[in-house]
């Protein structure tokens, strides 16, 4: 999740887009089903995980409604602290999900 967060932060200043966005959302969504169902991540990690995806879709959302590029930063920023604490809590889920990137 740190790693999308960061990504999609620098992809802010070139001008992010809902689509981008939704995309992320799509991934995030499908990865962490994935590795729940292959008992790689725990419930709880699962569950954990949803209020970074759900955020993300809040976001796409109001790029699509055209909303100011700071207050879009504002959002991002909060995911990443979220992110932070999501990865010392579960340190191991970032480099997975990551990995279901490329498989």
């Amino acid at each position: 999740m740190l790693d999308i967060i960061s990504s999609l932060i620098v992809s802010s200043d070139r001008g992010l887009t809902n689509e981008l966005v939704n995309s992320e959302v799509i991934y995030i969504s499908q990865t962490l089903e994935l590795m729940r169902d292959a008992k790689k991540i725990s419930n709880d990690a699962y569950l954990d995980s949803g209020s970074i995806q759900g955020g993300l879709s809040v976001i796409s959302s109001l790029l699509e409604q055209g909303v100011q590029k700071n207050e879009i930063n504002l959002l991002l920023n909060t995911l990443l602290e979220r992110a932070k604490a999501l990865n010392t809590k579960y340190p191991e889920l970032n480099g997975l999900i990551e990995s279901y990137r490329n498989a």
